[in-house]
């Protein structure tokens, strides 16, 4: 699937090279590779898991330069892959137990269409789709309390569509099934909304409505391709740590219990050498993901994917990350506003992610804030025109090992909206945990690298953060360059690096308006 995926690609970029150009061409923009050979940081970089990792991937950036070609292809892909369903057999369900369901649904044979006509269905056990099966709901409701899965899809060409979902446990699984449609789909109060697992592919997730999940909105985990998720709201979701994301992207190993494939342990495995369960290829665009207590959108290892035109508002953590090894990766085109003020969070949420010591402000919420795009161990991925609006913390973040990363056309304004007498913020912010002295990195999983051969170019950085850009202790090679900085409250650029960056050809504010006291602390 992968290879065939690949050299799809590949023709489609060569037939269509007179119609575009890649991002580096079309911008001029300097080559990705610029550490020089004698350079100190080139060691390192040779033993990043990460820049293995991009290499590696059966996805290369090669293929996601261009990025409207990239995901325009991939949604055509996604969408001629998809069964059309000429229906043999059409029925009308007349029950209101699924275990009459799945018995009729049993008996049909060929390509069946089965239309529910009561508006209640007790779920007195797990509905079974069979191949070849389109489901109409007719808005009914599935009722599942008692249940672990209220529905489980392991076969293909399925189609589930105007339908609402309550269970206390899972809603949908869908795992080694290959063209399912999942349309108008209403999920309250469930555990969680949707999980894709284990060689599932072309699967059309559209108009879903995940309300309050206990556990997280949408799992999308192992080796799972084309997935195309859109048109769909995830909020309020109840779970703070990373597994409690609205949609989590995850290269996790399976595990025999579905959530225990979401806990915290289960996403910090290894991100090199490269393992057979990774997520790739997927679309998500026009989405709302908001309100919830983790992040709206959480993404562990997968690569070749497309975020495009999603509100991500209000999440109580971070809106987006690219963490453990996403590598070669489109974020384009979305709106991020008010996300990371660690307002929901108990002191045992924020003993778990090592910032309960930092103490909490008057409001009750977490002196330590959140960023509303962050990168973690992640390479070469293009962050592109998205606009990043009063958030608490950074803007985009790189938390540790940033390398090859594209930085461009965003509208960065008025974050660091959560700044304190403790803590402040910046526009981006090129930060570094470092490689610290005690840590066996032969042990740990991650690498410990500073922000190497990023490229920050051409974003509007306004409004009052800390500066507009900030590098930390050992940026190295980073080319920032044509960006506009105003009203920041202390400068344009605060660097801690002696490394050899280039910055140039910037618009900066060289001095910040109002007193020294309204600056920093107003």
């Amino acid at each position: 699937m992968k290879l065939k995926y690949t050299l799809i690609v590949l023709m489609f970029c060569c037939t269509n090279a007179s119609l575009a150009e890649s991002l580096l061409k079309q911008y001029k923009l300097p080559p990705l590779e610029r550490v020089t050979i004698s350079a100190p940081i080139n060691q390192l970089l040779d033993t990043a898991r990460v820049l293995k990792r991009s290499r590696a991937v059966s996805i290369p950036f090669s293929a996601i330069d261009d990025p409207e070609i990239y995901q325009g292809q991939l949604r055509t892909e996604i969408q001629d892959s998809l069964p059309s369903f000429k229906i043999d057999t059409e029925a009308v369900f007349t029950g209101d137990k699924v275990s009459e369901l799945n018995s009729l649904l049993q008996d049909l044979t060929g390509i069946k269409k089965v239309t529910l006509q009561g508006q209640q269905i007790v779920g007195d056990e797990t509905l079974s789709i069979p191949k070849n099966t389109v489901l109409l709901g007719n808005n009914a409701t599935l009722t599942a309390s008692n249940l672990k899965l209220g529905i489980s899809i392991a076969a293909n060409n399925i189609k589930i569509q105007d339908l609402k979902i309550e269970t206390t446990g899972l809603g949908i699984q869908v795992a080694k099934a290959t063209g399912v449609v999942l349309q108008n789909l209403q999920f309250t109060d469930v555990g969680r909304g949707i999980a894709v697992l284990a060689d599932s592919h072309f699967i059309e997730i559209d108009r879903v409505n995940v309300d309050s999940p206990k556990q997280g909105g949408i799992l999308i985990q192992g080796n799972t391709s084309h997935i195309w998720l859109h048109n769909s709201q995830i909020r309020n979701g109840k779970r703070s740590d990373n597994g409690g994301a609205g949609v989590l992207i995850s290269d996790a190993q399976p595990k025999q219990l579905l959530e225990e494939n979401t806990q915290v342990s289960s996403l910090i495995e290894d991100i090199w050498p490269l393992t057979q369960t990774i997520p790739y290829a997927l679309l998500i665009e026009n989405n709302i993901l908001a309100d919830n207590r983790s992040q709206g959108l959480y993404v562990d290892g997968g690569y070749g994917l497309v975020i495009q035109n999603n509100q991500i508002n209000n999440n109580d953590k971070e809106g987006l990350c690219l963490s453990f090894g996403a590598v070669n990766n489109i974020v384009m085109s979305n709106n991020f506003y008010n996300n990371g003020f660690l307002a929901r969070q108990t002191d045992d949420d924020l003993k778990r992610d090592l910032i309960l010591e930092f103490g909490r402000l008057d409001n009750g919420s977490a002196a330590f804030k959140l960023p509303a795009v962050s990168l973690d161990n992640s390479a070469q991925n293009l962050l592109l025109w998205n606009v990043i609006r009063k958030n608490a913390g950074d803007g985009i973040k790189m938390v540790r090992t940033g390398i090859r990363n594209i930085i461009m056309l965003n509208s960065i304004i008025d974050n660091n909206q959560g700044h304190n007498k403790y803590f402040h913020y910046f526009g981006i912010a090129l930060d570094s945990k470092g490689i610290e002295a005690k840590i066996d990195l032969t042990k740990h999983p991650l690498d410990f690298i500073p922000a190497v051969e990023n490229i920050i170019v051409g974003n509007m950085i306004y409004g009052r953060h800390w500066a507009g850009i900030f590098l930390d202790r050992g940026a190295t090679f980073n080319y920032i360059y044509d960006n506009i900085v105003r009203h920041q409250r202390l400068s344009s650029l605060d660097s801690k690096s002696s490394g050899l960056n280039k910055i140039v050809e910037n618009n900066w504010q060289t001095r910040s308006n109002g007193s020294l006291w309204d600056r920093l602390f107003r």
